[in-house]
């Protein structure tokens, strides 16, 4: 499922990159995901500690076991078509987890992650690393100094419940096996998601409930759209089913121009 202008992020991020490799190249779409893949569990030192102490806690969230999916990624970037697979690794082992999302297309790659801990309250992010080809960007979270910080130098404060954005993605799916209510058609779903550079809001608005003809068959999902502060002229579209853990069964992101990236479900795996 899932970096994109927004892998993810969780989705858009990839899309953006093939625009730009086909504009330097002429040959190579460098298409992602938005979901995205990780390597490496980080459950040490202060986040550890206050999953544990956090653990008498009621829940507010239901976060879904193991599992890995298979997307059939098809995109459009400056009129060169691919159709490829991408693959989304959701791992978990007591209160670590370790998010991986990767594929490879031509003369790219990519290879998002994202690392940390459960808490009653979902996700808590320790570390995010977006890689494409060998260039690596990092950031890093700490709850306990409340800064959050990126490849670069730069930091911001860190604000409670921030994501980034893979794990996003599973913070949804853990919303929604809790309370599905949560995506009653209308509402409004905020986050603070942080990418490679800097931290922005983001708002999933629960557009209804739709019927997705996937290569598992015809899958009800509910149908998400995100939104911005900021009209970049992308859209980006999620959809979330309950027969599969409420994990991501399809990803599309749209540019003003016609460019897209289209994602669907084909293979899913619980560990």
């Amino acid at each position: 499922m899932i970096a994109f202008r927004m892998t993810a992020s969780l989705m858009t991020e990839p899309l953006s990159f093939a625009r730009r490799a086909v504009a330097r190249r002429g040959i190579a779409l460098a298409a992602a995901l938005v979901l995205a893949p990780v390597a490496a569990f980080v459950a040490t030192g202060s986040a550890a500690a206050a999953a544990s102490s956090a653990a008498a806690t009621p829940a507010a969230v239901s976060v879904p076991g193991s599992s890995s999916m298979t997307y059939t990624l098809k995109a459009s970037a400056k009129g060169f078509k691919i159709n490829v697979d991408s693959h989304f690794d959701w791992m978990r082992e007591g209160d670590a987890y370790r998010l991986v999302n990767s594929g490879r297309f031509t003369l790219f790659s990519f290879n998002f992650e994202s690392s940390g801990v459960i808490t009653p309250d979902g996700l808590q992010p320790a570390r995010y690393q977006e890689t494409r080809n060998k260039r690596v960007k990092a950031v890093t979270f700490d709850p306990e100094g409340k800064k959050i910080t990126f490849s670069g130098g730069e930091s911001e404060p860190l604000q409670a419940g921030t994501q980034d954005r893979m794990s996003v993605l599973v913070q949804l799916a853990a919303m929604g096996r809790k309370n599905p209510d949560v995506f009653a058609s209308g509402k409004v779903v905020p986050f603070r998601v942080a990418g490679s550079s800097r931290t922005g809001m983001w708002r999933f608005r629960v557009a209804g409930t739709d019927t997705l003809d996937t290569p598992l068959g015809a899958v009800k999902a509910v149908h998400l759209v995100r939104e911005r502060d900021e009209d970049d002229g992308q859209k980006v579209e999620v959809w979330l089913s309950a027969d599969y853990d409420w994990m991501p069964v399809r990803v599309l992101s749209n540019e003003s121009d016609g460019d897209y990236l289209d994602q669907v479900l084909s293979k899913f795996e619980r560990k």
